[in-house]
């Protein structure tokens, strides 16, 4: 019995060492349509986002540009948006709707590096608070690959804000 134990408990801490963290960001589709949910990457379409109020969500496990929706709030009431209609159990979105802004106010500048590392190569610099997609993260999700305006490249995570109501301390 305590052998089996221990071999559960050893099962556990693996699988959280492996599991991916999330992060948060907020629909960033100006299309006019309804923002489309699908059972996975490039699937079928399980769900639309209607544009009648401001999404906040939990996103994980990026996958060649999409995401694992983990869940949606309607931000204005903090309100959940059940996740309904995948037979598989999983909701992913593609990066090009999703987002946040960075917390580089004012005139304060952001570099976006070509590694996740703040010794790495810069590739571009951001000024001031600039609304990006994100596109990958490392497994600890300290650092997020980003697009914005033509550019890809990381960033350290503590620069995002993924509340699209207001700006973040």
């Amino acid at each position: 019995m305590k052998k089996l134990f221990l071999v559960a408990l050893a099962t556990i801490a693996c699988l959280s060492a492996i599991a991916q963290k999330e992060i948060g960001a907020y629909i960033s589709d100006d299309s006019g349509t309804p923002t489309n949910i699908r059972n996975a990457p490039g699937g079928q379409i399980v769900m639309s986002l209607p544009d009648t109020c401001s999404y906040m969500m939990t996103l994980s496990n990026p996958r060649n540009g999409w995401w694992r929706v983990e869940d949606v709030e309607c931000a204005e009431n903090a309100t959940d948006i059940p996740l309904v209609g995948s037979s598989k159990g999983e909701y992913w979105i593609h990066y090009s709707v999703v987002g946040f802004t960075t917390r580089n106010y004012g005139t304060q500048r952001l570099c976006l590096r070509a590694k996740p590392s703040k010794k790495s190569k810069a590739v571009h610099w951001l000024v001031g608070e600039t609304n990006v997609h994100p596109i990958d993260a490392t497994k600890s999700t300290d650092w997020v690959k980003v697009e914005a305006n033509g550019h890809q490249g990381w960033i350290p995570s503590e620069m995002m804000c993924y509340n699209p109501l207001t700006t973040c301390p």
